[in-house]
């Protein structure tokens, strides 16, 4: 049995337009389903887990984007840890995590994939911690230059336009000279197991990912795996624009030499603690927050997860 919960408004109404295509198929193939359109994220978790709770054994289907992915992995994780099947065809702007775990963004040709599923494997979620919140994320977390991106172009009305044009992972880059102006450096201390605390007195940029893209496709970490067990750190300074730009231009080119500028660190590690002085904007899979001053610790939680179809099991 299959329940499909669609985000009607994920990608400007793109994931509604891919369930009448998906609903469509189900029918031909004479598959026995059931669906439901959210409201809202508290909408989605409330209904997730109640629903979880009723029919364990049903594979929920996710229709959305990488946030809407983002809110459907923190309700079967909190408060308490729910074992259920999640599927998820991508339906958003940027779809990262689909481009990582090379899930088609074709409604019909992820459906396929979906169905085609036999085991689940292990893949990989970052579990996060501040004074005042905790979540999970499949994709990154950022505080700084990329989350300033994320929450301009969040509120931007230009986003929905290049939605409808099928263009909406070029929203990020439009909004970057803005997120550029807006912000500023600031003090950052990483601290890794086993090594003494590595201070940042320009950090511009913090990333922490579990897999290779972030910003609508663009490879951050290309090393970067899904199921390797771990989590990687990317920090950028900017002590000048012109070696903060000439980083970035390096990282749309192939290849990973952005990864040789002077101005970039990157750690990979199963656990870290990131200290500001400063309140930051943080986004995580797309959906933003701000960060007040103080410690914001990060680890890595193993999970059952197919590509398509994920079997969630968080250990506490």
């Amino acid at each position: 049995m299959y329940h499909f919960i669609i985000n009607p408004s994920a990608g400007n109404g793109r994931a509604q337009k891919s369930w009448t295509k998906i609903q469509k198929k189900l029918c031909q193939l004479n598959l026995k389903h059931s669906y439901y359109l959210t409201t809202s994220s508290t909408d989605l978790k409330q209904h997730l887990r109640q629903q979880a709770k009723l029919t364990p054994k049903t594979i929920f289907v996710i229709l959305g984007g990488d946030g809407t992915l983002y809110h459907a992995l923190n309700a079967i994780a909190f408060p308490t840890k729910l074992d259920v099947i999640l599927g998820y065809i991508p339906c958003g702007s940027g779809n990262d995590f689909a481009k990582a775990a090379q899930i088609s963004t074709d409604p019909n040709k992820a459906l396929a994939q979906l169905l085609a599923q036999k085991a689940p494997r292990t893949l990989d979620l970052g579990y996060f911690k501040t004074s005042d919140r905790a979540g999970v994320f499949s994709n990154n977390l950022g505080l700084g230059f990329d989350a300033q991106i994320v929450e301009i172009t969040n509120n931007s009305p230009l986003k929905n336009q290049l939605n409808k044009l099928h263009l909406g992972k070029f929203a990020y880059a439009t909004c970057f000279f803005k997120a550029l102006r807006r912000q500023k450096t600031f003090a950052l201390t990483v601290t890794l197991p086993n090594f003494p605390p590595k201070n940042f007195s320009h950090a511009f940029l913090c990333t922490i990912t579990d897999q290779p893209y972030f910003g609508g496709g663009v490879a951050l970490f290309p090393k970067a795996r899904l199921d390797d067990g771990k989590l990687t750190l990317v920090v950028i300074e900017k002590k000048n624009l012109l070696d903060f730009l000439s980083v970035f231009l390096l990282m749309l080119l192939p290849g990973a030499y952005h990864l040789l500028a002077r101005s970039l660190s990157f750690y990979t590690t199963t656990k870290l603690k990131l200290t500001t002085t400063t309140p930051q904007i943080v986004q995580v899979n797309g959906e933003t927050f701000t960060f007040p001053p103080g410690e914001l610790l990060l680890e890595i939680k193993q999970q059952k997860f197919i590509f398509a179809v994920c079997k969630i099991k968080l250990e506490k």
